[in-house]
């Protein structure tokens, strides 16, 4: 199979306290997405300017690793956090993945924030 797909259902979260060693290549955060098939995909976060490890497909697990500078956490927090449905995508030969939304009106967010601006 060169393309997985499939719906995020749940996540954990987790950050990495402690010194950094400049051979260590441990990410300084994780977030492990889940479905009804349980554990699906792991998005982990590397900090600093050291060379992020290639994404990939574990056979052996059927966990897909996707692999993102610590800068983007937020993003994909926030995203987990304040959207539904939500949807990942990893293509096997170009080792490239995504966390991504379902399509939504434009300015959905933003009306809600407009109304409360007016209230207050």
């Amino acid at each position: 199979m060169d393309t997985l797909t499939g719906k995020i259902e749940k996540y954990w979260a987790h950050l990495q306290a402690g010194p950094i060693k400049k051979k260590d290549m441990n990410p300084r955060a994780i977030i492990r997405c889940y479905n009804d098939d349980g554990l699906v995909l792991e998005a982990n976060f590397y900090s600093g300017k050291k060379n992020i490890p290639e994404n990939y497909y574990s056979i052996n697990s059927k966990l897909i690793y996707l692999r993102y500078p610590m800068s983007m956490y937020g993003h994909v927090i926030d995203l987990l956090r304040n959207e539904k449905p939500i949807y990942f995508r990893y293509n096997e030969l170009s080792k490239v993945g995504f966390i991504r939304t379902d399509k939504e009106p434009v300015g959905e967010g933003e009306i809600e924030h407009a109304t409360l601006e007016g209230v207050v």
